[in-house]
């Protein structure tokens, strides 16, 4: 709950229904007043539902009255009326106090651990390291070097190149930079081949070091030199280079997709249900009964509220909700030829250094499922680097 809220608990609010010829004058009478409304709803052209402090509505419903419009209030918040019930409960009024008692002391403690800037490395591999020095839910802050924590951590994992921890409250938020990886070396003055990396009819040759082994209008297969990287002298002897170049060929490609027939497509179905848990630091007690039991033909959703304020601290109690939709499974051909077409055409066009200069498309079928194969014709450029030994 916000401040802004809490507030307007104590002060008392209402949902208010206004029902006449013309509602919208009652606004413009009550912004001349003074008056606080907000989330004004416009249900029809003579229907407006809005919400207004309870101190402010005798003068409200004076306005509607001048203005020939009946005011219905639909719903009460806060206020005298609530503060009275609060009074006559002192069990809660004292586990109020308590808990605002405890707060200072609970945001000695760590209570929400939040990682950012993990992008190789998971969540779930910080947090281990971190608890593995000594540091999780639940551990008291104040007297922990946070410099020698992160070296700990660093040590435990090599792929972070620098690490934060800032702790606001009773929340950690670590901060992680990982190591940006070694690119690929290689000695550019290493002797080296250029073969074909595939079958094709070529049709240029374009050696810029060593020496051309293939001609134009040659059919080449894969793993055959197209540029050798030996230069022979006429002085006998010969000199080996780091072959460079392009050698554009014309290839034919097939490649094929296996789609299954029908699928088990759900469709929600019954009413949802709920159950409930409570989190107080690493311990969980269940608010229902047979928890070990699973429940089938359900969607599992796992929603966390965390007591405290966004932004300025956690506390160690967590409710828990989980929500189970119930659904069914019925054959469906969810096959999309098309779809399917323009991916294998776009994973053929990625991998194609060059361009397809015509292509076809042939559905099949293989047992129960799809088949759609696709057949290109491209000109390409095939020569691929072979370092020698």
């Amino acid at each position: 709950m916000s401040g802004m809220r809490i507030s307007d608990w104590f002060r008392g609010t209402a949902e208010v229904e206004l029902f006449g010829a013309f509602p919208a004058g009652v606004l413009n009478a009550a912004a001349a007043e003074g008056l606080r409304l907000w989330d004004v709803e416009s249900r029809d052209e003579n229907t407006l539902r809005l919400h207004a402090e309870e101190a402010g509505l005798a003068a409200l419903r004076r306005l509607a009255d001048k203005s020939a419009c009946e005011m219905r209030i639909l719903r009460r918040g806060g206020g005298r009326g609530a503060r009275r019930r609060l009074l006559r409960r002192p069990a809660l009024l004292l586990g109020a106090a308590l808990m605002a008692g405890l707060l200072p002391l609970s945001s000695l403690f760590v209570w929400d651990v939040r990682v950012q800037g993990a992008e190789r490395l998971s969540r779930a591999e910080v947090l281990r390291a971190l608890e593995d020095c000594g540091f999780g839910v639940g551990s008291f802050w104040p007297g922990r070097n946070t410099d020698l924590l992160c070296s700990e951590v660093m040590l435990r994992l090599p792929d972070i190149a620098w690490m934060t921890v800032n702790v606001s409250g009773s929340r950690a938020v670590v901060a992680v930079a990982e190591r940006t990886e070694k690119p690929l070396m290689y000695d550019s003055a290493r002797p080296a081949d250029l073969v074909a990396a595939r079958d094709g009819l070529v049709r240029r040759v374009n050696a810029l070091a060593g020496r051309a082994a293939v001609r134009e209008g040659e059919i080449v297969t894969a793993g055959q030199v197209l540029v050798s990287g030996t230069l022979e002298s006429p002085a006998g002897g010969a000199q080996q280079v780091r072959a460079r170049g392009a050698v554009m060929a014309e290839t034919w490609v097939e490649r094929s997709a296996l789609c299954p027939a029908r699928e088990q497509l759900k469709t929600p179905s019954g009413i949802p249900r709920s159950r409930f848990a409570l989190v107080l630091g690493k311990k969980r007690v269940n608010l229902y009964i047979d928890s070990g039991k699973t429940i089938d033909g359900c969607d599992k959703i796992v929603s966390e509220y965390t007591l405290g304020l966004q932004g300025l601290f956690s506390t160690p109690l967590r409710l828990v909700r989980e929500r189970f939709v119930p659904y069914e499974t019925r054959p469906g051909d969810d096959y999309d030829p098309g779809r399917t077409g323009r991916q294998l055409y776009a994973r053929l066009e990625e991998s194609t250094e060059g361009q397809i200069l015509s292509y076809t498309l042939t559905p099949g079928r293989r047992g129960e499922a799809h088949v759609l194969t696709l057949r290109a014709h491209c000109l390409e450029n095939i020569a691929r680097l072979r370092e020698y030994g």
